[in-house]
């Protein structure tokens, strides 16, 4: 009879339990409470006893590079990830400069090139590296990730099986045993079998000394569980027996939680902050520091002279530096160890953003996501600043942190979140809530992206057909958003306080053999283009599907030599525009007009070369909502102006 046992997996931390030990700890084994610093707060960690044997392996440790050395690895550093690690290969003494490298720069290089081309890395990387890379690649969340960590860790024994025993040394007790509590259960003779055995679902057991039986939790690493147990068990024992005693009477959900809490504090101490404090860097500027800065005095250049060094420029006020694109042209005015200088700012922002932003340390995705966001801000705050003059801003970035930048240029584009707001909470939309169904699919997605909490530019679809926002990188950009909100905003203001579009749409108006079968939605176009149809074949602007007979008469008055007369492309517009209320009108007037050109447009396009002479197939004509079939029941409530 086989001994596996099939119950539902169980995962004890995500649902508080029930504190209960497998068998009483023997006073030897008692454990030792040390405190230890977290976002909450400082909590009691353990400190597992009987205390884990040492694992005798040789040093990796980082030894002093001659100033030399140092320049060079600097040098490769700034390389980008393939070429760092081919200088890296050539070089002589990789031996001594791999280890000097900081284990966030060693993790990000083998993430980027991929771990199975880190071979030369990993052959001399030191033990703190090693359990840096496990930190960023290992967890989801707060939750050990069991898959991934074990193959970082197979990764490892494959490129040298050492290097999983220098990771297993430099790791400390909570990180070892949460996983090797998720890999197995450990029982014996001397202890009762623990009550969880029965609430999981576990291998056939294994032994290999006789007396500590193995039950793998996960069949799929089965085969890295016995490995890893063999190596200790064959070459030291000490630890072995340590690891299968202390699995006897640890709860996984208390090392797991400390290994997290640890891994958290080694991850600030490599230069990632928690979440708490990376949110900081999304803190609105003040008003004195959005204040764009003005040229006080420009030395002038002699005659064939070079152009004058940015820092000789006195600007008013004072304060600033970073990079990305109109940044880029800035920062390449300053002399190489200014843009070193900035270099490491823009890792501390990007860092920051990270955190705030809940992404993944470890996916290169994530890294770059949050390093494009950092970039792509700080050049639309030094772009604000600046006025767009790259000499100044090359001035702004000898004066100004990266951090207040980040912050001025987040402000700058938060104010097209602050104003798509607006529009569903005081403005047309309000009142109107399925108006943003009738927005034609540029100034939708426009509109949803500046909803983001932290907007957004609406940048296509990706694979899956999801939309996909990327950060807004210029002062360009952002007033191509602000103009497109503008448009919304002024464009419900025609349709309903001008054309008296009703708030319950759906129900007030049937379209039930109005629309071609292809149709899935009107839009707003779609409306202005029939009402001006309909108002030019019967006298009244409205909203009223138009029949064939109407579309005729339309194109008789508005067409000739098979384009719209100019005329009528006046009145036209003239006739929508005298709608607008208000006082708003006439700057309404301003940001419609380039929106209903484009309606115009697309009516021309449908009408301007039909024979008016002959009967027109309504089936045929996409740019407005007409009855399909004269005898189709009519609106119930037409919308007349």
């Amino acid at each position: 009879m086989s001994a596996r046992k099939r119950h539902p997996p169980v995962r004890p931390h995500r649902a508080p339990k029930p504190r209960r030990r497998a068998a009483p700890r023997p006073p030897s084994a008692a454990p030792i409470q040390a405190p230890v610093a977290h976002a909450g707060g400082t909590r009691l960690a353990v400190e597992l006893e009987p205390r884990r044997p040492a694992l005798p392996l040789p040093s990796r440790a980082a030894g002093e590079l001659a100033p030399e050395q140092r320049r060079r690895l600097e040098a490769v550093l700034a390389l980008p990830p393939r070429r760092r690690l081919d200088a890296l290969m050539d070089a002589p003494d990789v031996a001594q400069l791999v280890p000097a490298i900081l284990p966030d720069d060693f993790a990000a290089t083998l993430l980027d090139v991929g771990l199975g081309d880190g071979d030369v890395l990993l052959a001399h990387a030191a033990g703190e590296q090693l359990v840096h890379l496990v930190d960023v690649t290992a967890w989801a969340g707060d939750e050990l990730d069991l898959a991934a960590t074990v193959e970082t860790l197979d990764l490892l024994r494959e490129s040298d099986p050492e290097l999983a025993l220098r990771w297993f040394r430099s790791a400390d007790d909570s990180a070892v045993l949460a996983l090797f509590a998720r890999l197995c259960v450990v029982t014996s003779d001397d202890v009762p079998v623990p009550g969880k055995i029965e609430d999981l679902e576990v291998d056939e057991p294994f032994s290999l000394d006789g007396a500590f039986l193995i039950w793998p939790r996960d069949s799929e690493r089965v085969g890295f569980l016995r490995w890893f147990l063999t190596l200790l068990f064959e070459e030291h024992q000490e630890t072995y027996l340590w690891i299968c005693r202390s699995l006897q009477w640890v709860l996984e959900s208390d090392v797991e939680e400390d290994a997290f809490i640890r891994r958290q504090a080694r991850l600030v101490e490599n230069g990632f902050p928690r979440p708490e404090e990376g949110a900081e860097v999304f803190r609105p500027a003040s008003p004195e520091r959005m204040v764009v800065s003005r040229v006080v005095a420009r030395p002038p250049a002699a005659p064939g002279a070079d152009p004058v060094e940015p820092a000789a420029i006195t600007v008013a006020p004072a304060e600033l530096p970073e990079a990305a694109l109109f940044a880029a042209r800035c920062i390449e005015r300053l002399a190489p160890e200014a843009q070193a200088g900035l270099r490491a700012a823009v890792g501390r922002l990007w860092r920051l953003v990270l955190a705030a932003e809940l992404l993944h340390p470890g996916k290169p995705e994530d890294r770059a996501a949050a390093l494009r966001l950092a970039t792509r801000t700080v050049s639309i705050g030094l772009e604000h600043l600046s006025g767009g003059d790259p000499d100044l801003g090359a001035s702004l970035c000898l004066a100004r942190t990266a951090l207040d930048l980040f912050q001025v240029g987040h402000t700058v584009v938060l104010q097209l979140q602050r104003r798509a707001t607006a529009l569903r909470r005081t403005g047309w939309l309000s009142r109107v809530p399925a108006g943003v169904g009738l927005l034609e699919p540029p100034l939708r997605q426009a509109y949803e992206a500046c909803r983001l909490p932290r907007p957004r530019r609406f940048a296509g679809v990706d694979e899956e057909g999801k939309p996909r926002m990327e950060p807004l990188a210029t002062m360009a950009e952002v007033e191509d958003a602000r103009r497109a909100l503008e448009t919304i905003d002024a464009l419900g203001r025609l349709l309903v306080d001008g054309l008296g579009l009703p708030a319950d749409l759906a129900e007030s108006i049937d379209l039930s053999g109005c629309l071609p079968e292809s149709w899935t939605e009107v839009t707003a176009g779609d409306i202005l283009r029939t009402a001006l149809v309909h108002g030019a074949a019967t006298g009244a602007v409205a909203f009223v599907p138009p029949d064939a007979g109407e579309l005729r008469s339309f194109v008789r008055q508005a067409v000739a030599s098979g384009t719209l007369r100019e005329t009528f492309r006046g009145e036209a517009i003239d006739l929508l525009l005298s709608r607008l209320p208000g006082p708003a009108a006439a700057v309404d007037r301003a940001v419609l007009a380039s929106y209903l050109a484009g309606v115009l447009d697309r009516l021309a396009e449908e009408l301007a070369g039909v024979d008016a002479s002959r009967s027109i197939d309504p089936r045929f004509v996409g740019g407005l909502v007409r009855r399909v079939i004269a005898a189709e029941k009519p609106h119930r409530k037409p919308i007349r102006t």
